[in-house]
């Protein structure tokens, strides 16, 4: 009889090796966009009528003003437009589609060029669901631009359990 609790084990194990440090992954570049979203200013009183600032210090933010002056964080425009953030991370990535992790039993066949895989822990996915795309490699990035946008939802995958996550990426031109 076989021990699939061993087999798991050796599994996860093993998986967990090509993830570490010192196996398979290489640093990642991830962007998150809140695609310009404005948010409301956290230093002055907003109005919702005008949809500006209400030109009154809130009491709480980082700057106080004098009432009746323009906000120094928005400028009186009562709303701060959202700005491109980074994080890095360390993903094992595949470049060849013929060896993709197949856990879905989609058919591999119909992959453009240019598109990648990654692996990592499930813990992750927040993270690349939130990502607006990804530059691979920052080891190499002055020989080339390596960024790619998410194609898809991240898989969770695994040996009787999910605790990794593959995502294809394709090339952004």
């Amino acid at each position: 009889m076989i021990d699939f609790g061993a087999l798991k084990n050796v599994f996860n194990s093993s998986i967990d090796d090509l993830l570490s440090a010192n196996g398979l992954v290489v640093p990642c570049l991830l962007r998150y966009s809140d695609m310009g979203k404005d948010t409301v200013c956290p230093n002055c009183i907003f109005d919702p009528i005008s949809r500006l600032s209400g030109h009154k210090y809130n009491g709480t933010g980082p700057i106080s003003f004098p009432t009746g002056s323009i906000c120094p964080v928005c400028q009186g425009e009562g709303t701060i437009v959202g700005s491109a953030k980074t994080e890095n991370i360390n993903l094992a990535v595949i470049f060849d589609s013929k060896y993709f992790l197949n856990w879905s039993g989609a058919k591999t066949v119909d992959i453009p060029t240019g598109t990648i895989q990654s692996i990592c822990s499930i813990s992750e996915i927040g993270k690349i669901i939130k990502a607006s795309s990804i530059v691979v490699d920052t080891n190499i990035s002055t020989y080339g631009n390596y960024e790619y946008s998410r194609d898809g939802d991240p898989n969770p995958c695994g040996l009787g359990d999910h605790r990794y996550i593959t995502t294809l990426w394709s090339k952004i031109s």
